[in-house]
């Protein structure tokens, strides 16, 4: 384990050592075996930073990207590097998943300075957490990637390379030198730059003052939703429509370069047709036919691409070419939950009544499969993180390789296609066709600076099955029958000859709640096409919520109000959970209650969503005084109020990047929460949220897609569909309908039926009956006369010789006075009475001496209670 003798201005702390392995997060934790002494985020080490005057390295991964491996297998296990930085930094590890708040934060600043971000982030901070510098990949010295790296910058701008070099060491000896030498001005150019960030952090702070009057005009009840004051309107639906088809790539589908799924913007544009026709005459019936048109056609390209593992299932995280043909090899599970949603919806939308044979159909059977497999659902309940981008190649093995596990040469490829086929050559030659398989590998030179990917190929799916067919001159079905037997074959030998990457497999909320959501939804659309697989599916996402409410939901230390924590990993994490954490699993529960129509799930919900807002919302208060931390303007904070440092922004979040925004999913919670529930609180709450990033969104609307979708039910309402649970046909229409505005299954209980009433008798028939009854009365009531005189002698004269019975004592606290008629009770009711009071305290029943003889009441047990006598 590493340690080192402190050498700043306070010698007085214990060397420092490597406390890695106490995290709870598995990435931080592999970094244990590093001689690196890597100090935990905690306020101990910001103290000891500050008293040694000691500038602190901060690195930010995770554990299935390439680069963050290499930089810890080349620089952080490096001798010299860990020696620099023991000596000359406080080292902190952190992992983005569980703190990203913070990756957040400094990701802004990487792209504010360097106009780029992503992982991993190093950073060199002031003792109190103010960015001096940072960059993402720096190679470890003497690696050929450092040595690649200053061959370039010498051939870019002369000179033998040595001054151009920048690996790791060198560049924190530059940082280093620099602190030394000018720490005035790295603290003067740290805070002005944190500043900076600030003002870049007001996101949903901006609309305060409109925010207010908004939500006191909405809720006015003689006034309409739709007067309010906000500007923000359908027009902004079209304007983002606009800018969306700008940035669209025409020719390769998606949008920029490196593509990205992203599934918030492909939703965006799939909804557009599902809106009302209010929305659609914004926005045009072409624009909106030409959106659904960009989003699957991009869906295609996703599908067929090189993102796609077309031998086992699931999808990279991005592909570095135009053309989705070189991916990013690591899966991450939550980006393929919102994929899951995504295809749904692009099946629906395409398919009127739902068959395994329509487009897209085979993907969401495969995601939903990936996703409820052993490898991503564990067998405690919790989905995991993800999967790595770098495994071993061939077991035994020292070395990883990006990708090892996904990419054939052509020589392997026509080996195992061929194998056991009684044409092989001709079946590796048609699946080779079909996958763009080539002798000398199809990753472009230009994507390929280190000559890692030589001779490799990833799988993508270039022709369709129709035009292998015609270029080989064989059926359809022969075609198809020859590519599953090569992918049963090339998943066969990858599994018994490779090492599969390894996974995280931590159980991180937001994640588990868009898989909850994913899988509950697929499992109630695809009902009725396969029942075992809707059924394996809904289980799955049921033992998820479970899993997460038992383990993850504790009470706070010294309270009894429970809250959520951030990750599962052997153990509840340390890090609560942040309003991502809610907002997503809210909304799988949600899924859950409207999959199931099972009242638990709304109830979580509904007890989440109060503790969402208490620990993150932005109340909008007119006389309170804006601060950093608390604007007054509506909407969620990322972060709780109480932070480790000043220096940690309190950020909101609207925009949508990988995943939909926290506020737009957050919005959508509490439509619904309030529609189900009846509670005009939620609704109003969720207008404030989407009204406070007013000004932005009437800016920047194509960065803020989803919230527009919460402008769109702010207008219309949420869509309300009422159904009874055993209208089993309304509810396949609800379920198999494409996402549109926020929308409600609300069930309607059917009264208990009325009893028909009596048919009426014919009048001469009722005339007679009823003549009949009342011969019968009077016949009864004269028997009856008779009896009472026969026995009233024997009673008087029982009477006389007893005398007068005595007048009953006033009770205490009775209002019965002894001169009431009902206190003269005749002696056998006295006995009666007196017999019924102990069968009430007693619970034995009277024998037959203790009953009078002649009683003039009957005892009906059990009718106003155990031994309760009626008179």
């Amino acid at each position: 384990m590493a340690t080192t003798t402190p050498t700043g201005n306070n010698s007085s702390f214990p060397p420092l050592r490597n406390h890695a392995r106490e995290s709870s997060s598995p990435y931080v934790q592999r970094h244990g075996d590093t001689p690196v002494a890597w100090q935990l985020l905690d306020a101990k080490t910001l103290d000891r930073a500050v008293k040694e005057n000691k500038p602190i390295f901060m690195h930010i991964g995770f554990l299935a990207d390439h680069h963050c491996r290499l930089t810890t297998q080349d620089s952080f296990s490096h001798p010299l590097v860990a020696a620099f930085l023991n000596h000359s930094f406080i080292p902190i590890v952190v992992d983005r998943e569980e703190r990203p708040d913070l990756d957040t934060i400094y990701q802004n600043y990487s792209e504010a300075v360097n106009a780029t971000g992503g992982w991993p982030l190093n950073l060199f901070l002031t003792p109190d957490l103010y960015p001096i510098f940072g960059e993402t990949y720096w190679p470890g010295p003497g690696t050929e990637h450092s040595i690649a790296a200053a061959a370039a910058l010498a051939d870019d701008h002369g000179g033998d390379g040595e001054e151009a070099c920048i690996d790791f060491l060198a560049l924190s000896k530059k940082i280093h030198n620099v602190w030394e030498e000018q720490e005035e001005r790295c603290r003067r150019e740290a805070f002005e730059m944190l500043s900076k960030l600030q003002d870049f952090a007001q996101e949903g702070t901006f609309s305060s003052t409109t925010a207010a009057t908004v939500t006191r005009e909405l809720f006015l009840p003689e006034r309409d939703a739709n007067s309010g004051e906000a500007d923000v309107d359908l027009d902004q639906v079209e304007e983002a429509l606009d800018r969306i088809t700008q940035m669209f790539d025409p020719a390769e589908y998606g949008f920029g370069t490196p593509k990205f799924p992203n599934p918030a913007r492909l939703s965006f544009l799939l909804r557009l047709a599902q809106f009302s026709d209010e929305v659609k005459d914004v926005v045009g019936e072409k624009e909106v036919e030409n959106a659904t048109n960009m989003a699957l056609g991009t869906l295609r390209r996703i599908r067929d691409g090189g993102l796609h593992d077309h031998v086992g299932a699931g999808f990279m995280r991005f592909s570095i070419t135009r053309d989705w043909s070189v991916p990013h090899f690591e899966k991450m599970v939550g980006e393929n939950a919102l994929l899951l949603g995504v295809f749904l919806d692009a099946w629906l939308e395409k398919s009127g009544s739902l068959a395994p044979e329509d487009e897209f159909a085979d993907v969401v059977f495969e995601l939903a499969d990936y996703l409820t497999s052993p490898l991503i659902h564990r067998e405690d309940g919790g989905f995991v993180t993800s999967e790595a981008a770098d495994s071993f190649y061939r077991r035994g093995d020292r070395h990883m390789r990006e990708g090892a596990y996904y990419l054939w040469t052509r020589r392997e490829f026509d080996h195992v296609v061929g194998s056991g086929a009684s044409d092989g050559q001709h079946a590796s030659l048609v699946a080779a066709a079909y996958w763009n398989v080539l002798e000398h590998g199809n990753v472009p030179r230009d994507q390929d600076p280190h000559d890692e990917f030589i001779n490799q190929n990833v799988l993508r799916a270039v022709k369709d099955v129709h035009e292998v067919s015609k270029q080989f001159g064989i059926p359809v079905s022969e075609a198809q029958r020859i590519l599953a037997s090569a992918r049963d074959n090339l998943r066969s030998h990858r599994e018994k000859e490779r090492v599969r990457p390894g996974r995280d497999e931590k159980v991180v909320v937001n994640i588990n709640g868009m898989v909850i959501a994913a899988l509950a939804r697929t499992a109630a659309a695809v009902c009725s096409v396969d029942a075992e697989r809707s059924a394996k599916y809904l289980n799955a996402a049921k033992k998820a919520a479970a899993f997460v409410k038992q383990n993850l939901w504790v009470a706070a230390e010294n309270t009894a109000e429970k809250a959520l924590r951030r990750f599962f990993f052997h153990e509840p994490s340390d890090t609560p959970a942040f309003a991502d954490d809610y907002a997503f699993l809210i909304e799988g529960l949600l899924g859950l209650y409207e999959s199931t129509l099972e009242r638990e799930w709304l109830d979580w919900a509904k007890e989440l969503q109060d503790t969402q807002t208490r620990l993150f919302y932005d109340s909008i208060s007119q006389g309170e005084l804006p601060s950093p931390r608390r604007a007054y303007s509506g909407g969620f904070y990322s972060t709780e109020e109480q932070t480790l440092s000043h220096t940690i922004l309190r950020l909101k979040s609207g925009m949508d990047k990988s995943q939909p925004s926290t506020n737009a999913v957050s919005a959508s919670n509490l439509f619904v929460l309030g529609t189900l529930l009846g509670d005009a609180t939620y609704i109003h709450q969720a207008k404030e949220t989407i009204f406070a990033f007013e000004a932005e969104i009437l800016q920047y609307p194509w960065l803020f897609v989803s919230l527009l979708s919460g402008v769109v039910t702010v207008r219309l309402g949420v869509k309300q569909v009422r159904v009874s649970a055993d209208d089993e046909e309304k509810l396949r229409q609800h379920y198999t309908t494409p996402r549109a505005e926020a929308r409600a299954l609300i069930l309607v209980v059917e009264p208990e039926p009325r009893p028909e009433p009596e048919p009426e008798l014919d009048p001469p028939l009722k005339s007679e009956l009823e003549h009949q009854t009342e011969e019968h009365m009077l016949e009864f009531e004269s028997k009856l006369r008779s009896e009472l005189e026969t026995i009233a002698p024997d009673v008087q004269g029982a009477k006389a010789e007893e005398g007068p019975a005595p007048a009953k004592a006033e009770e205490k606290g009775s209002e019965v006075k002894a001169s009431d008629p009902v206190t003269e009770i005749a002696p056998e009711g006295k006995e009666f009475v007196e017999a019924a009071d102990k069968v009430e305290s007693t619970g034995e029943q009277p024998t037959a001496a203790e009953l009078p003889e002649q009683t003039p009441v009957e005892v009906l047990d059990q009718k106003d209670g155990p031994g309760r006598a009626t008179i």
